[in-house]
């Protein structure tokens, strides 16, 4: 098994874009997503990230900067640490979210080195 990270990125907040009805159906389905992936084996971490709390390190001013870093409405909403046998199977997987089907989103798909590159 490979391991990827599964960065999500979103155009605005699944927590504070969403009707109560609406999150409440989100967060059903999410819990079933993550719940399908911890009884395959197949996710190790997953997270969704603080939008107020960011910061961004620019090594060539050594300046540390509040968000938003960039024009775009776009924002890393989390991520999933996972275990796949290929891309193709992290794919599917990335594919199988249900954020899809709430807000309008992608997720980038890293494929994970092992410690000492083997």
């Amino acid at each position: 098994m490979k391991e990827f990270l599964l960065i999500v990125r979103t155009e605005g907040s699944v927590w504070k874009d969403l009707s109560p009805e609406q999150l409440q159906r989100h967060m059903e389905h999410g819990s079933a997503y993550i719940g399908n992936l911890v009884k395959e084996g197949k996710l190790k971490n997953a997270n969704p990230v603080e939008d107020k709390n960011s910061r961004l390190v620019r090594p060539e001013d050594g300046v540390l900067k509040d968000g938003p870093f960039n024009e775009s409405k776009e924002v890393l909403a989390g991520y999933f640490h996972i275990s796949a046998k290929s891309m193709e199977e992290a794919v599917q997987i990335a594919k199988s979210n249900p954020i899809f089907d709430d807000i309008p989103s992608q997720i980038e798909i890293h494929s994970l080195m092992p410690i000492g590159g083997n």
